[in-house]
């Protein structure tokens, strides 16, 4: 191995190690209250070295958002494989959706609120957010699903697929915030989130269905 091959690899494994310190204390601290000075002690690097790698709090929000995303994904994906229409299997992502929700709280937390970051306020460009986005995600399948479900006439077509899928996504972030903040709202009402989950799931899906 090289002298120049070696530096890299030294250079990407410090940064996955400021990302894991990153997660610590996001996933304990919250990301609002979190600062560059509590990731830095984490990872024990002056804050110089932390800002070598990443320009700012935005920026190590997004790399640990990514993470989720990668791992969504890989969740996701596995969910959907085998046989089914693309309606069944859209429902299926909707649900590992929110398994992923139960048993990766911190990371789903970590996805949700980096859709609520705007886009200028991270060192990316436009593309790399559409390479995100489109790419690595979860939306990138659910596209490929709702073009698939209008070519086998299951999802009506007068709505393009791009949006169809974006507002899936949207949907599906948004009840899962609402049951994990609203929890005792529901207990009061005497709803469950399984019941909200199902409801949602009914009522979405048929608004698609061709």
């Amino acid at each position: 191995m090289g002298i120049a091959e070696r530096k890299e690899r030294e250079k990407q494994q410090r940064r996955e190690e400021i990302i894991q310190a990153a997660e610590q204390v996001f996933f304990s601290k919250g990301f609002d209250r979190a600062t560059m000075d509590d990731i830095a002690e984490e990872a024990e690097l002056s804050k110089g070295t932390l800002y070598l790698y990443f320009m700012s709090k935005e920026d190590l929000h997004m790399a640990v958002a990514r993470k989720a995303i990668h791992l969504l994904r890989v969740v996701t994906s596995n969910a959907a494989e085998g046989e089914g229409t693309a309606l069944e299997k859209l429902g299926k992502i909707g649900r590992a959706c929110i398994e992923f929700s139960r048993t990766h709280p911190d990371r789903m937390k970590a996805i949700m609120t980096l859709e609520e970051l705007e886009p200028m306020a991270l060192s990316v460009s436009t593309s790399d957010v559409q390479e995100m986005i489109f790419k690595e995600s979860t939306v990138g399948s659910v596209i490929e699903l709702v073009e698939q479900g209008v070519h086998e006439k299951l999802i009506r077509a007068d709505i393009p697929a791009l949006l169809v899928a974006h507002t899936l996504w949207m949907t599906v972030l948004s009840v899962i915030r609402f049951v994990t903040m609203k929890s005792a709202l529901l207990e009061v009402l005497g709803l469950s989130q399984d019941q909200i989950f199902a409801s949602h799931f009914e009522l979405v899906l048929n608004g698609i269905r061709s």
